[in-house]
């Protein structure tokens, strides 16, 4: 993580301080070329999320997971998005000797007392 924040951090420090002339280097008021500044951001998106930026237009346009890198290694380009965790099941707690025994359904046997139950979450999308 270090290491991406500097290499980061220095891509960024070091494209800011100078400017390309024919000449060579020189330092210039006026901000960076267009090019150069494009460049900087594809760095900066695949260093930090593993994708250029064209992926994650691609990525957008077919609401898949794509990424150049990854094709590279010989692995899909685009891949379906991991599907969501199953939600926890509901949970029943009742009164016992030692600690409280819980069940995943009621358990009815006359005399026991419910403590409480953990409801079953709800998924906030």
């Amino acid at each position: 993580m270090i290491r991406r924040f500097i290499i980061c951090a220095g891509v960024l420090l070091l494209g800011g301080c100078a400017y390309v002339n024919r000449a060579g280097i020189a330092d210039a008021p006026k901000p960076l070329p267009n090019p150069y500044t494009f460049f900087q951001l594809e760095a900066f998106s695949l260093i930090n999320t593993h994708k250029t930026i064209g992926d994650h237009i691609i990525g957008w346009i077919t609401s898949k997971d794509c990424s150049s890198p990854r094709a590279e290694r010989g692995e899909d380009y685009c891949r379906d998005w991991p599907g969501r965790p199953p939600p926890p099941q509901q949970v029943y707690c009742y009164a016992s000797l030692a600690r409280p025994s819980c069940f995943a359904q009621p358990y009815n046997e006359g005399n026991d007392h419910l403590l409480g139950f953990v409801p079953a979450s709800t998924p906030i999308r």
